[in-house]
């Protein structure tokens, strides 16, 4: 209640004071004037205000402030019953303006601007019709009187350009409100990709570290009977406890951790469905978002780095966020290795039936002799302000998710001016599998 009061005193005060732009041109007490237009586009912007309730209020406080404004200039002059025989005629042509787009339904037509800007021709030219007929009434008092042809000419023309700019001014800043809208859609859908792309590398790396907890259970429980057969036969020490109960032991630890894990996958396996964003990208696209990702994040790091992508691909893949993955991870590592400024390069085409991606950068490169060790887990150049060094998995996890695939990632020679270039082959018929 407290915004439609605002909203209303809004609408009014801007309607009143943008009726007093005016222009009379039949030289009498008609006006044309910023009111009536005003008034047009508060009554399709503010869709919840009752129409015929805020033509009532708004006709009124019109005809009241043109009274309190004759009051004002004209001082001992002032004459309450001329006033409002002058400015109570107003009064109708908000009601009737408003009276036809009720009844026209204009609400139907936001989307069908042509036809709204025509219902709103019928009403403007309607409602200064009828106000000028009021005016001659009142003014030639029941003598039957007659139009001469060029007022009510004019007074279409004016209705016309009248209605057609504000539907069109209206129409304007729907459209910069929807792009507000999609940009931000946008830019919430390609978070999502994001963590639903780090959620799918997780899970593998769970369901592979679900195999080594199997098996080490599964060794564990073949120690334990090993050591129970040695000991049966006298061939190892009397320990307390005896070394079968602390291989057995070991395996019951194995096993819980197993359990904890098998938990944990289940629950990151139930947030990726619920997640399931897309099914489907194209290769250009997956491009794109890493793209608009990695800019976003030197932006962020305070440096200036060019970004080019040629895309020579139609392909699409269902496998979107295991290859959005492998991309950003690439990419943010070439931000990374940009000091100041430099250039990233993303290159996806065909090679014999086999989808390659080229990613290449101009940062501080891989230091000689270690090219052998770049995609073994803890292997980094990066160190955060205190000197502490960081993970370094980050390539191991992309040589696992490319291999998945069965595809193969390389450190390649590049160009004079790349210093470093990685290149991703993927077969094609795996964007599918």
């Amino acid at each position: 209640m407290r915004n439609k009061a605002l909203i209303i005193v809004i609408m009014v005060t801007t309607t009143m004071l943008l009726g007093e732009l005016k222009y009379q041109p039949f030289h009498s007490d008609f006006r044309i004037s910023f009111g009536s237009g005003i008034f047009f586009f508060w009554l399709i912007w503010f869709r919840e205000i009752p129409i015929l309730f805020a033509s009532l209020l708004m006709g009124s406080a019109v005809v009241l402030f043109r009274i309190w404004l004759d009051f004002m200039a004209l001082g001992d002059g002032f004459r309450l019953y001329e006033s409002a025989f002058i400015h109570v005629p107003s009064l109708a042509f908000y009601l009737f303006f408003a009276l036809i787009l009720w009844v026209g339904k204009f609400w139907n037509y936001l989307q069908a601007l042509l036809k709204l800007g025509a219902l709103g021709v019928v009403a403007d030219f309607s409602g200064n019709m009828l106000e000028l007929i009021v005016r001659k009434i009142l003014i030639s008092h029941g003598v039957p009187f007659s139009f001469p042809p060029w007022p009510p000419f004019f007074l279409l023309i004016l209705a016309f350009v009248r209605s057609f700019f504000i539907v069109g001014f209206f129409s304007i800043i729907q459209m910069r409100h929807l792009r507000e809208i999609s940009r931000e859609q946008q830019l919430r859908f390609e978070k999502m990709l994001m963590i639903s792309s780090d959620l799918h590398v997780e899970a593998l790396y769970l369901k592979k570290v679900m195999g080594h907890i199997e098996q080490a259970t599964r060794n564990s429980y073949n120690l334990y009977r090993e050591l129970k057969k040695q000991e049966a036969k006298g061939n190892l020490p009397e320990l307390d406890p005896p070394l079968s109960c602390c291989a057995l032991s070991i395996a019951e630890e194995v096993h819980e951790i197993k359990k904890d894990s098998q938990r944990i996958l289940s629950g990151v396996s139930k947030i990726i469905q619920q997640e399931q964003i897309v099914k489907e990208l194209t290769i250009a696209e997956i491009v794109c978002l890493v793209l608009n990702a990695n800019q976003k994040y030197a932006r962020m790091l305070g440096k200036d780095i060019s970004f080019q992508n040629e895309v020579e691909t139609s392909l699409t893949t269902r496998h979107v966020y295991s290859l959005l993955s492998v991309l950003n991870n690439l990419l943010s590592n070439a931000v990374e290795a940009i000091e100041e400024t430099g250039t990233i390069a993303v290159r996806a085409y065909e090679r014999d039936r086999r989808l390659v991606f080229r990613i290449s950068d101009t940062g501080t490169g891989i230091m000689p002799g270690d090219e052998a060790f770049i995609f073994k887990p803890g292997y980094t150049t990066k160190y955060d302000e205190q000197g502490n060094a960081s993970t370094g998995i980050g390539l191991a996890h992309v040589k696992d998710v490319v291999e998945s695939f069965e595809g193969t990632i390389r450190l390649v020679q590049g160009q004079i001016s790349e210093v470093t270039v990685f290149e991703v082959s993927i077969p094609i018929h795996r964007l599918w599998g």
